[in-house]
């Protein structure tokens, strides 16, 4: 473990410097849980005028469960 133990310790050596952006594989993860409309709405945004299905980001208030999985 000493090789991913050096990159994690190298990763927080960097954001104590600057802004790191990680790229993951989100979306692809996102669509494989096969939302629906409903899944997007939440009671929050239930009455919202304008379709929301796709907008990941409102899935962190919508649908946590499915982010922090």
């Amino acid at each position: 473990m000493g090789k991913r133990s050096n990159v994690f310790d190298e990763i927080a050596k960097l954001a104590e410097q600057r802004i790191l952006l990680i790229d993951g594989a989100m979306g692809t993860m996102i669509q494989r849980e096969h939302l629906e409309e409903i899944d997007f709405r939440g009671q929050v945004l239930q009455n919202h005028p304008k379709p929301l299905k796709g907008n990941n980001d409102l899935l962190s208030i919508t649908r946590p469960d499915i982010i922090y999985k």
